[in-house]
């Protein structure tokens, strides 16, 4: 097949089984991930089955008894430490609550570099 001379045919051959090989590598390595994931949902169901958990406070919920006039004036603290610069100099003008996504590796690490940890 591959001898001295290597014509258009013999080089496209090459090509599509390279990119079976390659697309069959694939479809076995997603299936491989798609186990990990049945086996993690497994353990989980038979860890939450023999266990009772206890629910932590919700610390990034208002409360309902939550002052605007104090959060205002804690936010306004904490820019202006953050900045140097004077609580009258700041004006806030809304607060909006945003949601967390943030993962928790995440949050972790910059809590790390903000105290100077490596």
């Amino acid at each position: 097949m591959l001898g001295a001379k290597v014509t258009m045919g013999d080089a496209l051959m090459v090509t599509v089984f390279s990119m079976v090989v390659v697309f069959i590598t694939l479809l076995i390595i997603s299936f491989i991930l798609d186990g990990f994931k049945v086996m993690s949902r497994e353990n989980k169901k038979s860890r939450d089955d023999g266990s009772t958990r206890v629910s932590e406070p919700d610390v990034s919920s208002p409360s309902s008894q939550e002052d605007p006039e104090e959060l205002v004036a804690v936010i306004a603290a904490a820019i202006a430490k953050e900045t140097s610069t004077a609580i009258e100099n700041i004006r806030i003008k809304t607060i909006k609550r945003v949601e967390n996504n943030t993962p928790v590796w995440a949050r972790v690490g910059r809590q790390q570099i903000e105290k100077g940890i490596k």
